[in-house]
């Protein structure tokens, strides 16, 4: 988060507020492979930013979303699996393809699994969960917590044992709320942008000192 906070403080033009984070993205999951963690999620575009931001802005980081095709060698040197979760159904055909093509073309991956939040909220995701329930006419008596879940974009990913929020916010802005009743939390003073390595290993450390009084 705070992407763009982060360029206007170094009077950067517009592009650079995205691509800052954008580069930072494959830093980070190649630093979280090496810690041995097997699944990073990264929220890259909210529903709310697709409705609210300029379209400059939203075009710049349509760029960067094709851009990531030249990333794929880099995916597969290093074992990453790509996923995208959200509406991507809202973006261009063209991105669309793009996104769908670097999953298919990583889908063997084994190393480490990068799940991309791209034209996602967790409101709009309940609400499209529950259309889809709807029109596969199931019986509402047979639904349930883990039933529902199947209906959710991140049915493909495990509940997110630790959550980083950049910059201070202490909110959970709508992400992943679903599964995240027992996720711990993670607060940096650092935006996006100057999340390193150091802090990285300060989140992991966190979390693996953290005492989790639940059941699995």
């Amino acid at each position: 988060d705070w992407n763009r906070r982060w360029a206007r403080e170094r009077y950067l033009p517009a592009i650079f507020w995205h691509k800052a984070g954008y580069d930072n993205i494959q830093v980070i999951t190649c630093e979280a492979k090496n810690l041995g963690i097997q699944y990073l999620t990264i929220w890259a575009l909210s529903t709310e930013n697709l409705k609210k931001r300029e379209s400059d802005e939203i075009e710049g980081i349509i760029k960067l979303i094709h851009h990531a095709i030249k990333l794929l060698p880099d995916f597969q040197k290093d074992g990453v699996k790509l996923q995208v979760i959200g509406d991507i159904s809202k973006l261009p055909s063209a991105t669309q393809e793009i996104l769908v093509d670097l999953q298919f073309q990583t889908k063997d991956n084994t190393s480490i699994i990068l799940t991309t939040a791209l034209v996602y909220g967790w409101q709009d995701e309940i609400v499209r969960a529950t259309k889809k329930i709807m029109q596969s006419w199931v019986d509402p008596e047979s639904l349930n917590e883990i039933e529902f879940r199947k209906y959710l974009d991140t049915s493909i990913l495990p509940p997110p044992d630790l959550i980083i929020r950049t910059w201070w916010d202490i909110r959970h802005s709508w992400f992943l709320l679903y599964d995240s009743a027992y996720s711990e939390y993670y607060f940096t003073d650092m935006k996006w942008p100057e999340f390193d390595i150091d802090e990285l290993h300060k989140a992991y450390s966190h979390f693996n000192t953290s005492q989790r009084n639940f059941w699995v």
